[in-house]
């Protein structure tokens, strides 16, 4: 152990070890899940945006249902 403490600075933290018998996940998971998360939050905020922007753009769209349409996609991505 470290006199002056620098150990708690690390940027690995200890973890448990696995159960005995379970499986290990493959980084190749990991980095797959991760790229289907960024691309669907992507595609979220992109498709949020193009709602928003035709009811800005369109009369015909602002309607009494429309101000909650937009009030639903604002909130979705606060």
């Amino acid at each position: 152990m470290r006199v002056n403490g620098s150990d708690l600075n690390s940027s690995v933290l200890p973890r448990d070890p696995p159960a005995e018998g379970a499986p290990r996940r493959p980084p190749w998971v990991t980095a797959t899940l991760a790229a289907i998360l960024i691309f669907t939050i992507v595609v979220d905020l992109l498709g949020n945006l193009l709602v928003i922007l035709s009811v800005y753009r369109n009369k015909k769209l602002r309607n009494a249902g429309d101000p909650w349409t937009s009030f639903c996609v604002l909130r979705e991505n606060g």
